[in-house]
């Protein structure tokens, strides 16, 4: 496999000159679509291969889903034998494609499909576009979300996250939307695949529920337009249909399967604790701090800016804006779309940089607007975009000789803790493994199904409304599957839980209990202990 080392100085000039290419054919009509397409999709895959095969946790969340899609490649009921809290299962499952043909779970195989994720929305959006406002302002537009994708080594919008699966299917019910505008014959089949879409949302990441409502919402009101002129009723019932299909076929699993209280409980109401009361006054306030942790995004957002405030003018202004004739409802969509994902963004009260995933489709948006009128003049903003990050790549090179900062010359194959390489002598394919702490790499190194459906424990440690519920599921899930291994990985290694004289498992009494009659003590390592099953104690 191609691995990197911290200055590929060809291979990133290669990238810049094929950037000016994208730029090109972005403003060239001589440039066939499929070819502007094309070059597009190589630089992005080709900027972002050096993280794709840099194999090493970037974080947290990467190791938690990556632990949970090798637990379901062994036992796929989910909510069952996995738990990503407030993550949902179909970020998960996705992780398993790579298994299923015959590749490892690993980090490089959840960029992987992260970056498939990516390029199919940024499609999506460019098509979308193209619908609203016709393929020059389209081919301009795209170059933003592509830039910033492409050239960023920030982490947040590199690592496999929970966002990338339901920005595309975002990207994908926005492009099914402007179908409905054109789409005379096949209006029914396209609502209901838009609906059917944006039901798999809430199973995707509930923080993107908002956009799809707006979508869904902007979807009907097309429909209901049409309806008044010619009478039929069933595009109407088709997106109805579409939408509850999907959360339907979900309830009648988990009822199969008995697993429908842990999808209220662990869930919905998981959510709703994790959320924590986030008001609606502090939700400026709460984006801009997000806003300002990320330099990328800034740049991203300061390029995007007169484009944008122009749109905002000729949204005002003007009715004869678009090439679709529904002007109203692309006016709603887009403001809609903003709101909602500022929203997205801010609801869960946490400073995470990757739910600013969220806000790319609508700036995108909102700025083609100020684009079209413009035309080929236009192509100033993206090229001010590249240029911060040719001239930040310039800087560090001339500084600190560095452009790549995914080094993958050693760090192609999983790597080895001290506590991973002890327990591999105790254990075989097919083991489960419990973690008490937040250490979910281990999993990912040992490539060891989880134990227990929530593969860290801080919510059974800290106290509140729902403590007592998530310790009687860990208890429950580790007496069930008895795993070969349990560690206790709270300490310098844990996130958010480090203190062993509070939070370690002898504190809980039924799990010490448990722990101490079946498992021995086999020393610690790296300030993680390990503790393995008696009957895999060789003895004497």
């Amino acid at each position: 496999m191609i691995h990197f080392d911290n200055n590929p100085t060809l291979y990133w000039l290669c990238g810049y000159l094929l950037t000016g290419i994208v730029i090109l054919c972005a403003i060239s009509k001589k440039v066939p679509l499929a070819g502007f397409i094309v070059a597009c999709m190589l630089l992005l895959v080709g900027m972002r291969m050096p993280v794709v095969v840099f194999n090493r946790e970037l974080n947290a969340d990467e190791s938690q889903m990556l632990s949970h899609a090798i637990t379901l490649n062994q036992d796929p009921i989910y909510w069952q034998s996995a738990d990503g809290t407030t993550i949902g299962p179909l970020d998960n499952y996705l992780l398993v494609i790579p298994k299923l043909l015959g590749f490892q779970i690993d980090y490089t195989s959840g960029r992987a499909m992260g970056l498939l994720c990516t390029a199919a929305a940024i499609l999506f959006l460019f098509f979308s576009l193209r619908q609203i406002f016709g393929e020059q302002t389209a081919r301009i537009s795209i170059l933003f979300p592509l830039f910033l994708l492409a050239f960023t080594q920030e982490v947040d919008f590199v690592h496999y996250s929970s966002e990338q699966l339901p920005v595309l299917l975002l990207s994908a019910c926005l492009w099914l939307l402007t179908q409905l505008f054109h789409s005379d014959k096949n209006r029914s089949t396209i609502g209901f695949s838009l609906a059917l879409l944006a039901g798999m949302i809430p199973f995707a990441k509930l923080q993107a529920v908002p956009m799809a409502i707006v979508l869904v919402s902007c979807a009907l009101w097309v429909t209901f337009t049409k309806f008044k002129r010619n009478r039929q009723i069933k595009p109407i019932l088709a997106i109805m249909a579409g939408g509850i299909t999907f959360p339907l076929l979900v309830l009648i699993w988990t009822i199969y399967y008995d697993v429908f209280d842990d999808l209220i409980d662990f869930y919905i109401l998981g959510n709703v604790i994790y959320a924590g009361g986030n008001e609606a006054p502090a939700i400026p306030v709460q984006f801009f701090k997000i806003f300002n942790l990320s330099a990328d995004f800034k740049a991203f957002t300061f390029a995007l800016l007169i484009p944008m405030l122009a749109g905002l003018w000729y949204l005002i202004t003007t009715r004869k804006s678009c090439a679709i004739k529904s002007h109203t409802i692309i006016i709603s969509a887009i403001a809609l779309l903003i709101l909602s994902s500022i929203y997205a963004v801010t609801k869960s009260g946490n400073d995470f940089i990757h739910y600013l995933n969220f806000c790319i489709i609508p700036w995108t948006l909102l700025a083609a607007w100020g684009i079209q009128k413009w035309g080929i003049k236009s192509i100033v903003f993206p090229v001010f975009l590249i240029l911060w990050f040719f001239i930040g790549d310039a800087l560090s090179y001339k500084k600190h000789h560095l452009l790549n900062s995914f080094a993958s010359d050693n760090a192609r194959s999983l790597a080895q803790s001290p506590a991973v390489s002890e327990l591999k002598k105790y254990t075989k394919e097919k083991d489960f493994m419990a973690v008490w702490g937040w250490q979910c790499s281990y999993y990912v190194e040992a490539q060891l199904a989880e134990a227990t459906a929530e593969n860290h424990s801080e919510r059974s440690i800290f106290k509140h409304a729902m403590q007592d519920k998530y310790k009687s599921r860990y208890l429950s899930d580790i007496q069930r599957t008895t795993p070969a291994i349990f560690l206790d990985a709270v300490g310098k290694n844990s996130l958010w839980v480090q203190d062993r004289k509070t939070q370690g498992f002898e504190n809980f009494p039924e799990l010490a209990d448990f722990i101490n009659r079946n498992y021995t003590y086999q020393g610690l390592f790296d300030d993680t202990r390990l503790y393995v099953r008696n009957d895999r104690i060789k003895t004497p």
